[in-house]
């Protein structure tokens, strides 16, 4: 295995091997498992008890962090997840690691009107929109990386000093991965 530094730009490694988006979409269920408690563990004790307390969205997380509550598929009780989000052309966008593999997605294609959002302090019902051109995907990609370059890098690898947006091939990323935005139903 080469470490960071040997790797040389634009190698077709995203997600690269170690990265969480890596360990999520890995062939070893066990790996994929452990990756999954991890998240679950952090959203259950962590971020969900702090945002209800309205701690996190004081500290700022409300610019970071969103609540999206869902009703099961098969439950029908709602389900409460942490996501991270960032608006892109005033819109919110959110990205599931795991593509339609994620209970929530499965949530939202089979109760698409129950939905609420709550960033920060405010709190709306959206209007869902699957991000399917693989151009506009890429483009949110770019965005994503260009923008948010710490989180690409602890997310999938990236590396914002020797990575460039405009010719790294995104592709394999881009299959995996499920883009998500909530429109203002009044928009």
């Amino acid at each position: 295995m080469t470490s960071s530094n040997n790797i040389d730009a634009n190698e077709d490694l995203l997600p690269r091997p170690g990265s969480p988006l890596y360990n999520l979409n890995h062939k070893d269920v066990m790996i994929k498992n452990k990756t999954l408690k991890k998240f679950k563990i952090l959203n259950k004790y962590i971020v969900l008890p702090l945002y209800r307390l309205r701690i996190l969205p004081v500290l700022g997380f409300g610019r970071i962090f969103l609540i999206l509550t869902t009703k099961g598929r098969k439950t029908g009780k709602n389900r409460r997840t942490p996501l991270e989000y960032h608006r892109i052309d005033g819109i919110i966008t959110i990205f599931s690691s795991i593509g339609e593999d994620a209970g929530w997605v499965k949530n939202i294609r089979a109760n698409p009107d129950s939905l609420l959002v709550r960033h920060g302090f405010h709190r709306f019902q959206p209007q869902v929109e699957f991000v399917t051109n693989e151009d506009q995907k890429l483009e949110i990609m770019k965005w994503y990386v260009v923008n948010h370059g710490k989180s690409a890098k602890m997310l999938f690898g990236w590396i914002p000093k020797v990575d460039d947006p405009e010719t790294t091939d995104f592709s394999k990323m881009l299959k995996m991965i499920t883009l998500i935005r909530f429109h203002h139903k009044n928009d």
